[in-house]
């Protein structure tokens, strides 16, 4: 299978599953090397990694990418849908895969994530690559992303999002996938069929939700503490330049609270830049992630 040239060998993939903060998370690996998490986001689940698995363990690193809590198969409980408990989810996941620390990749959701993790410990992240998503504390507030919050907002009220928008998940989630995303064909009928399929499993729709039903309450509170903190790791951002969901100026507020940062803009991508533009993302990811001397000599 392949986008622009861009293809993954799914029988190089390891499925497999964890038990971390009370949870069993189900994941897919690959290679050996240092570890390299890769957190989803909103409606997906690991399989929005495809493009990058391969690639990054074949450059050496072990990767690990997890359906996180709520989602595909791992599983799906009530509660524990705040931000503190999703970064603790991370952070035993790390331990199960035998590890103290990771280089830790987040898009959309698990780039809100990921941007919390080395607040939260920062002795257990050893790199940072966040994609397309913001600061918790910055996410869908007052006026900086209206009418684009709506969606959220809507999702508020149990049940409603899912009787108003969700009614039919086939249809749905083609709309969000070729809608959101700006550069036609990035996704096939398959991609589309295997989102909508996990979307399907018992409980898994209303579980993703919880992630946006925890923002006003209680992550905002939760978060508080932690305001002024910084992120002291080195650190990546890599964006779609049209991203119409999470757009520019939250990667600049975000900028603001990292020490150490490089900035990659994906042209002819929007919001879900792995899978529109793979072949550039891999490339400044492992760019990042190449030791400081490599390709040097004498």
């Amino acid at each position: 299978m392949s986008t622009d040239g861009a293809a993954f060998d799914e029988s190089q993939w390891t499925h497999g599953y964890a038990t971390t903060n009370g949870v069993r998370l189900h994941y897919v690996s690959q290679g050996e090397g240092p570890l390299v998490v890769l957190l989803h986001g909103f409606p997906e689940h690991w399989y929005s990694w495809r493009y990058q698995i391969g690639p990054l363990a074949e450059a050496g690193f072990r990767v690990v990418a997890p359906d996180m809590r709520g989602y595909n198969l791992s599983d799906k409980p009530r509660g524990g849908y705040d931000i503190k408990n999703l970064t603790k989810d991370v952070r035993g996941l790390i331990r199960a895969m035998g590890e103290e620390s990771a280089t830790i990749v987040g898009h959309d959701w698990g780039g809100v994530i990921s941007l919390q993790f080395p607040i939260d410990y920062p002795k257990a992240c050893d790199r940072l690559i966040v994609l397309n998503a913001p600061l918790v504390r910055s996410w869908y507030w007052g006026k900086r992303n209206y009418p684009n919050n709506v969606y959220a907002l809507l999702m508020q009220v149990p049940g409603l999002a899912e009787r108003r928008n969700w009614s039919d998940i086939d249809a749905t989630t083609e709309r969000i996938f070729t809608g959101v995303g700006s550069r036609a064909g990035a996704f096939s009928e398959r991609d589309i069929e295997i989102f909508a399929e996990a979307l399907k499993q018992p409980k898994a729709l209303s579980s993703a939700m919880k992630y946006y039903r925890s923002i006003y309450w209680p992550n905002w509170f939760l978060t508080w503490p932690d305001r002024h903190k910084r992120i002291t790791c080195p650190t990546q951002f890599i964006w779609g330049r049209d991203d119409q969901a999470v757009r520019l100026p939250f990667m600049e507020e975000a900028s603001e609270q990292v020490d150490d940062l490089r900035t990659v803009l994906i042209d002819e991508a929007g919001h879900w830049v792995q899978q529109e533009q793979p072949q550039q993302v891999t490339a400044a990811m492992l760019d990042f992630l190449a030791p400081p001397d490599a390709g040097e000599s004498g």
